[in-house]
């Protein structure tokens, strides 16, 4: 996919049978409930950090944005295929977790343009300068 190769998201691809059972897919479980296929609509179930949440008459290319505790953008499930009894789409989540994100921020990085050991030190400044 060539969204996934600007590497600031991962893309899980689906495709869910019309079935009360849960499908995992990334960080969600998923269920198709419903499927119109004339409307190019379904209704679907996700199971979110425990919590059942019921989508209902979602359209073909309808992004779903969901948002998750632990991630600092949204994860968004699209479909891009209704069948009779099928959809077939995508989910795509943040690279990075928000612990992830803030772990590197905290980490100090040294500046490669002026080492430690080539700046004079301000007592040495001081030393050096004429009065």
């Amino acid at each position: 996919m060539a969204l996934e190769k600007r590497g600031e998201r991962k893309y899980y691809e689906f495709q869910l049978d019309k079935s009360k059972s849960f499908q995992r897919v990334g960080p969600i479980s998923l269920s198709l409930r419903k499927v119109n296929y004339k409307h190019k609509s379904f209704n679907v179930t996700m199971m979110i950090d425990d919590f059942k949440l019921d989508k209902k008459n979602v359209n073909l290319y309808e992004p779903v944005w969901i948002t998750l505790t632990d991630r600092p953008q949204p994860v968004e499930l699209v479909v891009n295929k209704v069948s009779k009894d099928q959809v077939t789409g995508y989910l795509s989540e943040p690279k990075y977790k928000k612990s992830e994100l803030s772990a590197s921020a905290a980490a100090p990085v040294a500046n490669p343009a002026t080492p430690a050991d080539k700046t004079p030190s301000a007592t040495q400044q001081s030393a050096t300068t004429p009065r």
